[in-house]
């Protein structure tokens, strides 16, 4: 039964991929949380510094994607994997002892950030595209479904653990854990069979950083689907930056709080992901992404003016359902549409949207809370401006859902993708 329900899993190389991202992704939810409320605490409650994080995180996500992609169709993809995956444990636990000893900061905080971006850049194209020479391309949407499952799933225990042990061990041990977290990655790749790798591209290093732009520019289903992914996670996706004022200044629910909330909305993406996967009949079509971006633009809508901090749970419950399938759904139609050579320089673009521009939409969004906002304190301008921010975004969200027209094919190929 589970088997029939998630294929992918099938294949060996991508079940032990698969494993492996969903230990490494909950120590990641786990630095992250510990990142976020260390820079809030350290700067008195200043949202302006979770932009700035979100800034620090977003620069390298959205200019250094396209050389990531370049190198994921130029050399070898489990060696690019190897490298980047022991650079990230070295980085965390760099942060581990740096802040066990009472050395952070909040600008070396922001370092830390910008550099694990500049990793990721590398990282996540490289990932993307090993995914479909892992698996029959039949199976593609159940891996990417999966795969979604793996950070947007662990997100459901990463954030609660590190909520609670934010207030017993502190984020130094945080850091540490997800340094360990690592390793499971590392396993992973080293099993990866030679057949999955891709052979050495003898195009020149300019075509290949460049070869992505061309063909989103020429293929209007690639730019739209880029587009639509890009203003997804400005307006909406960016909500997370606002966690910690919600969790401290909205409803006062402190550290656990805030690893609740974030929680939430994992326990939403691991729903909607292992949904997606074991529903076959949902198609990636045109219909259904419009109806789940509008769905989500609801749920953040009702996030945002939520009174009760269990009524905003529930509403990042739904919000992280609609949106991994929306997400889910984009990918699979990139996936599907853009031809194997070029297909890590385009999901490098992918990467840019899914990762970058929700973090330079933290800043956009931490920036105009505190211009909406009004109050004589910090915490009654976050209180009275986070609502109305975040109910801009959800506006955007939906305006653009509405009047986008996403020209995905009625039927895709049913041929098979190996490498």
């Amino acid at each position: 039964m589970f088997a029939k329900q998630y294929p992918a899993l099938a294949s060996r190389p991508y079940r032990l991929l698969w494993s492996g991202l969903l230990v490494s992704n909950m120590g990641t939810w786990m630095q992250n949380v510990a990142q976020s409320w260390l820079i809030f605490k350290m700067t008195n409650n200043d949202p302006r510094y979770l932009g700035w994080l979100g800034l620090a995180f977003a620069v390298p996500m959205i200019v250094l994607p396209l050389f990531g992609g370049a190198l994921a169709d130029r050399f070898p993809r489990a060696k690019i994997l190897t490298i980047t995956q022991w650079s990230m444990l070295a980085l965390a636990l760099l942060q581990a002892v740096l802040t066990l000893a009472d050395r952070n900061t909040p600008g070396l905080i922001l370092v830390f950030s910008f550099v694990g971006a500049v990793l990721l850049a590398a990282d996540n194209p490289t990932r993307q595209a090993l995914i479909p020479t892992l698996v029959p391309r039949e199976h593609l949407m159940n891996a990417l479904a999966l795969n979604s499952a793996t950070y947007n799933g662990a997100a459901l225990l990463g954030p609660a653990i590190a909520g609670l042990l934010l207030n017993i061990w502190g984020p130094g041990w945080l850091f540490l854990l997800n340094a360990l977290s690592y390793v499971a990655v590392i396993y992973a790749v080293s099993q990866m069979p030679y057949e999955a790798e891709q052979p050495a591209s003898t195009t020149s290093y300019t075509d290949a950083l460049l070869g992505g732009i061309r063909y989103a520019w020429a293929h209007a289903l690639t730019a739209t689907l880029l587009f639509t992914s890009a203003i997804l996670s400005i307006f909406g996706r960016s909500y997370q930056q606002l966690l910690p004022v919600y969790a401290d200044d909205i409803w006062g629910i402190s550290a656990q709080g805030y690893g609740i909330l974030l929680s939430a909305a994992g326990a939403g993406a691991m729903i909607g992901a292992l949904g997606l996967a074991s529903l076959p009949a949902i198609t990636p079509s045109a219909r259904n992404l419009k109806i789940a971006g509008i769905g989500f633009a609801a749920c953040l809508a009702g996030f945002a003016i939520a009174p009760w901090w269990w009524l905003g749970a529930l509403c990042l419950v739904l919000t992280g359902i609609i949106g991994t399938v929306a997400t889910t759904m984009i990918a699979t139609n990139l996936q599907l549409s853009v031809p194997g050579q070029l297909r890590g320089r385009v999901m490098s673009l992918h990467a840019v949207t899914l990762i970058g521009v929700p973090s330079l939409g933290g800043l956009l969004i931490t920036n105009l809370t505190t211009w909406l906002g009004s109050g004589s304190s910090m915490v009654a301008i976050n209180a009275s401006g986070a609502p109305r921010a975040l109910l801009v975004g959800a506006a955007c969200v939906a305006v653009l859902f509405v009047l986008v027209r996403i020209p995905i094919p009625k039927a895709a190929s049913p041929t098979r993708d190996h490498a």
